[in-house]
């Protein structure tokens, strides 16, 4: 597919999230009435473009960041303008005018004109197939819609998924004009429905290539996942019918049994699933619900089919949601780390931004008896942040640091940057000297900043960087302990030790009198005279 019709896809699917079907109309109309005098690719994804209205107005796009798109227009928003160069750029990349068309109507959720007249032609009895649920449908009823019209998209997804931005850009766009609470429970239903077909797409892959279109997929559903979480949060309990309440039951319930696979996914529904659970659980005769058949599934015995990690998962974070923190790490201690890590780190920070460090104790406990034993980079970094959290924060309890120096020396680059940015500088110097660290391949701007604060730290680090250099025997380390001397000759002068510096220095030449090779570095050098 060429890079063109990638930024088309992705064009497409922004306006099809951000802008309504009124501006879509009105858009239409300026680039059906030649009011785009120009529509252009720049570098970065953008593009630009002049429009002729009550004045010229220029337009800038971006279709990786659109929030940042803008139009000198004075309308507040995403405008006419905005969609009136997109379907120009979209004529002019095709070179025709059937490309902007069906775009156009993809965003209206409509069928366009020349298709219905293709159809009309036809001697075989046409069904209206194209006659959806409508917005007093229900989810089973839409899903089944979506799998009868678009049911074979999978198909066309061999290589990449630009086949579902279209298929998602027309769903969206049936219910563009919808009241807001039901069109994110459509829009959220278009998304599952594709990722779905996605995931069938990727079942069909062979084992050799499947790693690099695992990949691929997966950064082309990015988007679609981030929008899902956005609609996911602006669900409110509260104002839902129970028309709606039940559509969000049924997609929750989709995403649940999907979890519950024990197959190899293409997308973590799980963490999808629990999106939904944590606004929906403010309601609390549903999460009591949801909790229930949770512990019941669990209740019943598993043949080895069942995904119990994540059932054990979403029950700990229910009981989190309730405030119930011994009852979830218990759950979550059930199931396997490495799969649930991920959850667990944002429940620790929530309880240190509410300041309740009882709890995060404990939480932290937690972590270390299970970051500690399988100690790697992947491991510990999120668990050394939520340490330098907890020590910036509540730094009387020694057991942070004990937490970090424990993980040394895995832990080292995260400690000594957490040690450098409170400004602990002996203890930072002190970490350099028991790890064995150089003074030359500690980063110069780390050495500048506490030679300047508070240089006396540096002296351990510099004796014992020349002696490396000198135990070397060559002519290559002299050169280097040279190097580091006349450092440390301003160190010892900065803080008005010189006579300390002369005594070292004369120590150090009568040592090492034997190695004429040194000497004669130090001599040319002009550390010797």
């Amino acid at each position: 597919m060429r890079l063109d019709e990638k930024l088309h896809a992705a064009f497409e699917q922004q306006l099809g999230n951000h802008v309504s079907g009124t501006i879509i109309k009105r858009g239409w109309s300026y680039y059906k009435n030649g009011y785009v005098q120009n529509a252009k690719e720049t570098a970065h994804d953008t593009l630009t473009g002049i429009v002729r209205g009550t004045d010229l107005y220029a337009v800038v796009m971006d279709a990786e960041h659109f929030g940042y798109s803008t139009c000198t227009c004075p309308f507040d928003g995403y405008c006419k303008h905005m969609v009136a160069v997109y379907f120009q750029y979209c004529a002019e990349t095709f070179g025709d005018e059937s490309a902007a068309e069906q775009s156009y109507f993809r965003l209206l959720g409509l069928v366009p004109a020349s298709e219905l007249a293709n159809r009309g032609n036809s001697d075989q009895p046409q069904e209206d197939t194209y006659s959806h649920p409508g917005e007093d449908g229900t989810a089973m009823e839409w899903f089944a819609w979506m799998e009868g019209e678009y049911g074979e998209t999978w198909k066309k997804c061999r290589h990449s998924l630009h086949a579902l931005q279209p298929v998602l850009s027309a769903l969206k766009g049936l219910s563009k004009d919808w009241e807001p609470s039901r069109r994110r429970l459509h829009w959220s239903t278009a998304i599952l429905f594709v990722l779905e077909q996605a995931e069938r797409a990727i079942n069909t892959v062979d084992s050799f290539s499947r790693y690099y279109h695992e990949m691929s997929f997966l950064r082309m559903a990015e988007p679609w996942i981030e929008h899902l979480h956005t609609l996911a949060g602006e669900l409110d309990p509260a104002s839902m019918s129970d028309a709606e309440q039940a559509w969000c039951d049924e997609l929750i319930g989709r995403m649940k049994a999907r979890a519950l696979v024990t197959d190899r996914q293409l997308f973590e529904w799980g963490y999808m699933y629990l999106t939904f659970c944590e606004k929906l659980s403010a309601d609390l005769a549903w999460h009591k619900r949801e909790l229930d058949s949770l512990l019941s599934e669990l209740g019943k015995p598993s043949a080895g089919e069942r995904n119990d990690s994540f059932l054990y998962a979403a029950v700990g974070m229910l009981y989190f949601l309730r405030g119930e923190d011994e009852q979830s790490i218990h759950y979550f201690a059930q199931g396997a780390f490495e799969r649930i890590q991920k959850l667990i780190y944002p429940c620790v920070a929530q309880r240190m931004d509410a300041g309740q460090w009882d709890l995060v104790e404990r939480w932290m406990s937690f972590l270390n008896e299970r970051v500690y034993p399988n100690r790697n980079a992947r491991n510990i970094g999120p668990f050394m942040a939520l340490c330098r959290r907890a020590d910036e924060n509540c730094p009387e309890l020694p057991v942070w640091n004990g937490y970090m120096t424990e993980l040394l020396p895995y832990s080292y680059s995260e400690l000594s940057e957490h040690w450098l940015s409170l400004q602990r500088y002996e203890d930072w110097a002190d970490l350099q000297m028991f790890l064995g660290v150089k003074a030359e391949e500690i980063d110069a701007a780390a050495m500048r900043e506490v030679a300047k604060a508070e240089p006396h730290v540096l002296l351990p680090l510099y004796h014992q960087s020349v002696d490396s250099a000198i135990a070397s025997r060559n002519r290559q380390g002299y050169r280097l302990a040279v190097k580091q001397l006349k450092k440390l000759e301003k160190l010892y002068k900065s803080i008005k030790e010189a006579a300390k510096w002369d005594v070292y220095l004369t120590e150090l030449v009568t040592k090492n009198q034997r190695l004429r090779a040194l000497q004669e570095e130090l001599w040319k050098g002009k550390i010797i005279k």
